[in-house]
């Protein structure tokens, strides 16, 4: 009651996060819950139960609905974008005809600069189609592309028409090498008023190039009426660098001049950027995560970071890439068999001229190691002091997922993802928020979080699979998301039972994430901590805490596969300096990290054993 009627005297959809990061409280149950990973791809078809269907229609900026609730496996699809003449075009997954869902396939509606059309009752394919690509085509038009079955294999169906809005869609389609399917399409296009058309998409049913899902690319210059590269193979993410590519784990970044790219993996695998500088003909990999068990060879690991699947990438003025993702940590059993821990939380954040990320910055509980490096992007942000999360609907996601990124003329920096939201419940669960954040230095310091879902119309509303416009049109930043009243999804995982999703446009100006003036990089403690001192050293090192208040203290250490090698409990410890050792006593020589806690709060810092 007490959250309902603060959230009633409200006065904006917006808020800003607290200057520090602050943990959010998990209990220990789900902080401890592992789920297997699934072994076999994805439902093509998805599934469902025959239930009643309930639901509400908010007045809001609604542009149609949806019952079939799972856009996504991993990263988000291009489905909105904003036209420098001030129309809009936005794409869903869309089906109504539960629980078979023959009527799947991509919902459309369009914004002709004054209103939106009515919602969309028809999909645009001619055929039961799934997770389409929306982008901008010609010189005024605009092309989906979603994947189908082509009996026995499937394939890529393409919809386009030279004025985007207006007459009818031409379908045409595209199909995978010989007795293989392509599933899951990514979609850009570039060059002179968008007549290059590139696509990504992972093939299904049989094992190629020696991957059960390998990722294959494809190039038209002429709108689609031909392609000059067909069935691409990348030698640099076959499998020696991937067991296979996961559903959906790819996503293209919006072009700059001829300068494509696209981030990949950032799973329980590595994750790269593939990036060319002549619009496809050649490609560079570039290192942003790397795993030391890619690929797995067998037997029981410890508990090890890295991505939950979902990513996305931008390219500044620069060509530089950015890229976001959510923050997952996993575990192979001593049966082989992977399990990843769904109360994971943080939304990472790594561009090129950063190191390399390791599975040992990932994987604490906590987010210190990203803090202190630059890398932590966004977290479950506590509202009016609640910092608990009670439980939470599954998304086979983290509790900060589905992120977009992209880049302004003036190379500032957007980002928005979907985030568990401690102080909105239903009772049983926490719901999941819409937030924001900004870069004015392109991506070394931030302003603060926004969610934009605290407004009372979203007391009991679940907010996930946000999409972006690479277009900031009039000063604004332009999404898209699903909003039901049940946290998690029905379609694959079976979360609740079936209800009506609003599909919400939200346009907000630029100003509401890069206004605040404030800056932050690292956050603030109610403690330091100083380097130890030598280092590296060969017997014992020394740290010095400066204490702003008596806390109780403890350290642990960790080695660099993120097992604790280590742990202190000071007890309480009066503020002022606090100056302890390190003895090298049993520890193997190496890098090691250690973490002064004071149960709220920690910092962490590298030390070497010579």
């Amino acid at each position: 009651m007490k959250n309902f009627l603060l959230l009633i005297f409200a006065t904006g959809i917006i808020y800003s996060s607290y200057a520090q990061y602050k943990l959010v409280s998990i209990p220990d149950h789900l902080q401890n819950k592992k789920v297997e990973v699934h072994k076999t791809s994805p439902s093509l078809t998805g599934n469902g139960t025959t239930v009643s269907m309930i639901g509400q229609k908010l007045e809001q900026v609604i542009v149609g609905q949806t019952i079939y609730d799972l856009q996504t496996y991993s990263s988000m699809h291009k489905r909105i974008y904003a036209y420098p003449d001030g129309t809009i075009g936005a794409t869903w997954m869309m089906a109504f005809d539960a629980p078979d869902f023959t009527d799947r396939g991509t919902g459309y509606n369009f914004y002709d600069g004054n209103n939106w059309d009515s919602y969309p009752s028809n999909r645009i394919e001619t055929m039961h189609a799934g997770y389409p690509c929306y982008v901008p085509f010609g010189e005024n038009g605009e092309i989906a592309v979603s994947h189908y079955y082509d009996d026995p294999y499937y394939a890529l169906a393409f919809n386009r028409r030279d004025e985007k809005g207006t007459g009818a869609w031409e379908e045409f389609y595209l199909s995978g090498p010989n007795e293989i399917g392509i599933v899951w399409p990514e979609l850009i296009t570039s060059g002179t008023d968008n007549s290059v058309i590139h696509v990504l998409a992972r093939t299904y049913g049989d094992i190629y190039m020696g991957q059960d899902g390998a990722l294959l690319y494809y190039r038209s210059l002429d709108g689609g009426d031909t392609w000059d590269i067909e069935h691409y193979f990348f030698e640099e993410l076959g499998p020696d660098y991937f067991t296979n590519i996961d559903a959906e784990s790819y996503s293209w970044a919006q072009p700059r001049g001829n300068t494509i790219a696209f981030s990949i993996g950032f799973t329980h695998q590595n994750g790269y950027v593939m990036k060319s500088y002549d619009n496809g003909d050649t490609w560079e990999q570039i290192l942003a995560y790397e795993n030391p068990f890619t690929p797995y060879a067998g037997g029981e690991t410890p508990t090890f970071g890295g991505g939950d699947g979902s990513h996305a990438i931008a390219l500044d003025s620069d060509g530089k890439a950015h890229v976001a993702f959510g923050r997952m940590r996993y575990v192979y059993n001593d049966e082989n068999s992977l399990l990843y821990y769904p109360s994971t939380e943080g939304l990472i954040y790594w561009n090129e001229s950063m190191y390399p990320l390791d599975t040992t910055i990932i994987s604490s509980y906590t987010l210190e190691y990203l803090i202190d490096d630059g890398y932590l992007l966004g977290w479950a942000i506590p509202f009016d002091g609640d910092s608990t999360i009670i439980d939470f609907g599954s998304y086979a996601a983290s509790l900060t997922s589905f992120p977009q990124i992209n880049i302004d003329n003036n190379d500032k920096v957007f980002a928005i993802w979907s985030a568990v939201a401690p102080g909105f419940t239903n009772g049983i669960m926490n719901y999941r928020h819409i937030c924001g954040r900004a870069s004015l230095d392109g991506g070394s310091t931030w302003e603060p979080i926004k969610d934009f879902n605290t407004d009372i119309i979203y007391i009991f509303s679940e907010c996930a699979y946000p999409g972006m416009s690479p277009l900031f049109t009039g000063n604004n930043i332009h999404f898209l998301f699903q909003r039901d009243d049940e946290p998690g999804i029905h379609v694959w995982l079976n979360g609740h039972v079936i209800v009506y999703n609003d599909m919400i446009y939200m346009k907000h100006p630029t100003s509401i994430l890069t206004g605040t003036g404030e800056h932050i990089s690292v956050p603030s403690n109610d403690f330091s901590l100083s380097q130890n001192y030598p280092n590296p050293f060969i017997d014992r090192t020394f740290v010095i805490a400066t204490l702003e208040k008596d806390s109780y203290l403890s350290m642990k250490i960790l080695n660099v596969m993120g097992q604790e090698v280590r742990y202190v409990d000071f007890g309480l410890v009066k503020k002022g300096e606090f100056r302890f050792g390190i003895k090298k006593d049993n520890l193997p020589e190496g890098i090691y990290y250690y973490t002064l806690s004071d149960g709220q709060q920690s910092v962490t810092k590298k030390m070497i054993i010579q």
